[in-house]
């Protein structure tokens, strides 16, 4: 089986740049977040646990709404509670596709997936080695504000909801510094 490495770190950090950077180098990368948003819109039993979970409106218009599932769980007074469900619907799926596509790449020698939830939704355990990807706070805020055209408030809320960025280094093997 091919080695797998993580990488992990906070919305803004760059673990995108960095997947990108192990793909230029020939590497597949598996992709968390993409994987989730697919898997959301197509896996019947998945979509219908999120609408019982957070209603129709989660599939306006026939599509999942990725704002509006956002919005809702990292709402201030409901949030905590409608995230950790909605984790528990998407984070078990997301990890049999992963093994899935682990399978489909046996042959190769290093894979890597990129997670920023990956100690929370325990895909570390099916890594060889984690790489979390760091930067300034003020840089990850800038970055998120510009890329999804949300307030600092918004960024803010979004990483109060996320493990912090010492404890996910602490629990990493190699840290990459990405400013």
């Amino acid at each position: 089986m091919a080695r797998l490495i993580g990488i992990t770190g906070g919305i803004g950090s760059g673990k995108s740049f960095y997947a990108r950077m192990q793909q230029q180098a020939s590497y597949s990368v598996y992709d968390t977040d993409s994987a989730a948003k697919r898997i959301a819109e197509e896996e019947p039993s998945v979509r219908a646990q999120i609408v019982a979970l957070l209603g129709e409106e989660a599939y306006a218009g026939g599509t999942y709404q990725t704002a509006y599932v956002a919005k809702r769980v990292f709402d201030e007074e409901q949030g905590e509670s409608l995230l950790q469900r909605l984790n528990a619907i998407i984070h078990p799926a997301v990890r049999a596709d992963l093994q899935r596509w682990q399978a489909e790449h046996a042959g190769e020698e290093t894979l890597y997936v990129e997670s920023a939830l990956l100690f929370e939704s325990g895909l570390n355990t099916l890594c060889d080695e984690v790489v979390c990807v760091t930067a300034p706070e003020d840089v990850c805020i800038a970055r998120v504000m510009a890329r999804d055209h949300v307030s600092k408030e918004d960024v803010r809320a979004r990483m109060a909801r996320q493990m912090s960025d010492d404890e996910r280094q602490q629990r990493s093997d190699r840290v990459y510094l990405n400013i």
